[in-house]
């Protein structure tokens, strides 16, 4: 009897866990926040991928001043703890690998937070990193647009104010055409630098 009777507890404990955990889960409390799970398989139709910002020495860049190069283009903000320091070390590693033929290619960084990033904040930023990285400000609406052209999911800020965001790297042609995309898995532990890099020469 008593073994019935704890075997019905636990049961019961068990049913509890269950069902808290699926409740909890459903309001969002356990949910993880990962950076990819909303990012959207780009399928090649975007047809406006052009700019016109600011750069971290205070100067006006347009997209269109790059042509002739290949761009590889991401997105994040200076205050970024984690994901946009380890990307944009990537980038700048594969700038390094590519030696000579690093010319041919313009890697653009554009801040999802133009509040925030100015260009005084972005030139200390950009300091730490390659300094052939284009860092990009601008006005919210002229962000907000782009972002939307290029299909990037923003979260809003948490209390940390870290700011969750798509991670794909954007590969464009000497025209400023999208060619192809890169999700960097920052804990895989095949070198990602090596994986960008040989998607890059196949079109260098």
């Amino acid at each position: 009897m008593k073994v019935i009777k704890f075997i019905l507890n636990v049961c019961l404990l068990v049913a509890a866990i269950f069902l808290g955990y699926s409740y909890i889960t459903k309001q969002g409390i356990f949910q993880v926040r990962h950076h990819d799970s909303t990012n959207v398989t780009p399928d090649g139709s975007y047809t406006d991928t052009s700019f016109t910002l600011t750069n971290q020495d205070g100067h006006t860049v347009n997209s269109h001043d790059f042509q002739g190069k290949y761009m590889l283009v991401l997105f994040g903000f200076s205050s970024c703890e984690s994901i946009c320091p380890a990307e944009l070390g990537l980038a700048s590693e594969v700038l390094s690998q590519l030696g000579n033929d690093a010319d041919k290619l313009q890697v653009i960084f554009i801040t999802i937070d133009p509040i925030n990033d100015t260009v005084e904040k972005l030139k200390k930023f950009h300091d730490h990193f390659d300094s052939r990285i284009q860092m990009l400000t601008g006005n919210t609406e002229d962000i907000k647009q782009i972002i939307q052209n290029y299909n990037i999911y923003v979260g809003q800020p948490d209390k940390d104010n870290q700011i969750s965001h798509s991670t794909i790297m954007y590969i464009l042609d000497t025209k400023g055409k999208y060619l192809t995309y890169f999700y960097p898995d920052l804990q895989a532990e095949k070198n990602q630098a090596d994986e960008l890099l040989s998607i890059i020469k196949q079109y260098l």
